[in-house]
């Protein structure tokens, strides 16, 4: 006797696919660069840029008065450093169709994406301004970035000398009495590779779930608290013999000033259709995208360090 089977010669058109009506998500980097800025916006009517003004420190004097004589007088100085805003965004149109008939509720998933990339687009322009800071160290023995190769990872004594640098420097810790290192996930997994890290996670760290060697988070180190994300900056293929050079960001307080404007602050902006007016004469589109107007700068290059080291995730062949 023959028998029906689903998905075979006439009964083919009854095997269907079932949706998941949740979309997957999307694997997006932390973002994580603007967060310790001095962050100043600029009013409605205020221009597009900020002035950010420094009153430097008088150098003391330790020199004997002469009775009856006045010293010669005290200059003092003030230093400014401007940063001018500029506009990011993008855009993109759904057709009414696309907006009606389609499976997914696209609107709102265009606009939680655009979200997305606006922050991604915001974290990426602070960190290309502040990893531009002129206080550098290379990792091990290397004396510059083409120098820097297979083998020369962040360590424990990259943390030390870094952390000395800052205090060397009179830079005030950033948070809770500690200064920020912002650095890629790769880095992270050599640092997990330092057993002078890994010692004192051990031997000093609470213990219980939330120590680092179970957590897999670094937290807080020798009184810095690091933060990673994958867009932290990497030199691709700018070391030795082509290796990755990874740039591991130290910041103390007021390092980097950050601003955008009161009056236009990053959204996302939606145009349904029928509001194009004679630009959409037939109602046949809507419009999603986002818009962003900020600018970041270097507020002091003695408040920062930049860490330039390999990773073991992917070295010089």
């Amino acid at each position: 006797m023959a028998m029906e089977l689903i998905g075979v010669a006439g009964m083919t058109p009854e095997l269907k696919q079932t949706y998941d009506r949740l979309l997957l998500m999307r694997a997006i980097p932390n973002f994580v660069h603007g967060n310790w800025g001095q962050k100043r916006d600029i009013p409605a009517g205020g221009g597009k840029s900020v002035e950010f003004r420094r009153f430097e420190r008088i150098t003391t004097s330790t020199s004997a008065l002469t009775e009856g004589t006045p010293p010669t007088e005290t200059q003092a100085t003030f230093s400014i450093v401007a940063a001018t805003i500029s506009q990011y965004g993008q855009f993109s149109k759904l057709s009414d169709i696309l907006e009606t008939q389609s499976f997914d509720p696209v609107i709102a998933e265009f606009s939680e994406n655009y979200g997305e990339s606006m922050g991604d687009c915001i974290d990426q322009v602070v960190r290309d301004v502040i990893i531009a800071g002129t206080t550098v160290q290379y990792a091990s023995t290397a004396g510059s970035r083409g120098g820097v190769g297979s083998g020369m990872y962040f360590d424990s004594a990259e943390i030390r000398e870094a952390v000395s640098t800052l205090k060397r420097a009179n830079a005030k810790q950033a948070v809770d009495s500690k200064y920020i290192c912002i650095l890629h996930t790769d880095v992270t997994r050599d640092l997990f590779a330092d057993t002078n890290i890994v010692n004192a996670f051990k031997d000093a760290a609470d213990r219980g779930g939330g120590n680092p060697l179970f957590t897999g988070v670094l937290g807080d180190y020798m009184g810095v608290r690091f933060v990673e994300t994958t867009n932290a900056r990497v030199f691709s293929s700018l070391g030795l013999s082509g290796a990755d050079v990874y740039g591991v960001l130290f910041l103390a307080k007021q390092a980097y000033g950050v601003t955008e404007l009161s009056a236009l602050q990053a959204r996302t902006i939606i145009h349904p259709r029928g509001s194009g007016g004679h630009t959409d004469p037939l109602e046949q589109y809507s419009t999603v995208g986002w818009k962003a107007a900020l600018a970041a700068v270097i507020l002091n290059n003695d408040f920062m360090v930049r860490v330039e080291c390999n990773a073991s995730h992917k070295t010089a062949a």
